[in-house]
């Protein structure tokens, strides 16, 4: 009886001790896993919008060194010396006062014009018109039902702006190496057939002023604006700002 109960405390003993093993190698692996686990960086997609705040005037301009103030000099124009001239002998008396000392005043050559017979000039019709100023805007494909002009022209921005988030390349940034805010200052002409021509872009890296006019070359033909119920050439300014987020 002795023995069988000895027997089982050695077996009691052995299970206790490989399941104290087992415990501790998982703890270790388990604390292993905690502080050796690779950080997960939360990586945001670029974003591609339309930023009307920052429009640009479409002219390349050099930097020139300022020109130093000129000082105006105050220049005094010599006496006249009278070339000719007549003697009068101190004794002698002058008879005609009114004919010697008699102001002349000068005689008119020409008679006034009457308001009837000035011809009106015509102005000529503009030829390109900018965006803001035009009487009839350029009409996008989906705004044709709008009443007024001011509301073409919002739906005309917007529209514009949904083609220019959707088909922009946004990984771009991460090809070039590009990071932070990226602004590209474009401009285009929608002329008097309602086509997209003329684009003219600027940009800090080369690949985004190609991206940008290969976009604007997506856009539709449109229902030409017009300036005194004729068809004009529009300009519009399309800045876009393309933001890398890390």
């Amino acid at each position: 009886m002795s023995n069988k109960h000895d027997a089982n405390v050695r077996k009691s003993t052995l299970v206790n001790f490989q399941i104290g093993l087992i415990a501790s190698l998982l703890f270790t692996y388990f604390m292993f896993e905690v502080y050796t686990a690779v950080p997960v960086l939360d990586k945001q997609e670029p974003i591609v919008e339309v930023d009307d705040s920052n429009v640009w005037d479409g002219v390349f301009q050099e930097y020139q060194e300022p020109k130093p103030k000129e000082v105006a000099v105050k220049q005094t124009k010599p006496p006249v010396e009278p070339q000719e001239f007549k003697i009068i002998e101190n004794t002698t008396v002058i008879e005609k006062m009114t004919t010697e000392f008699k102001n002349v005043h000068p005689v008119e050559t020409s008679a006034p014009v009457a308001p009837g017979e000035i011809d009106d000039v015509d102005e000529p019709d503009p030829v390109e018109v900018p965006f803001s100023a035009v009487e009839f805007v350029p009409i996008f494909p989906g705004c044709e039902k709008l009443a007024t002009n001011k509301e073409r022209a919002t739906c005309f921005s917007k529209k514009v702006g949904k083609i220019v988030a959707r088909k922009f390349n946004t990984g771009l940034g991460e090809r070039y190496g590009l990071s932070g805010l990226q602004k590209i200052y474009t401009q285009f002409d929608v002329n008097q057939e309602g086509e997209v021509t003329n684009i003219r872009v600027r940009a800090s890296h080369p690949k985004l002023e190609e991206e940008a006019r290969r976009v604007i070359n997506l856009f539709p033909q449109m229902t030409p604006g017009k300036q005194r119920d004729r068809n004009v050439t529009v300009k519009y300014q399309l800045p876009i700002v393309f933001k890398i987020q890390g």
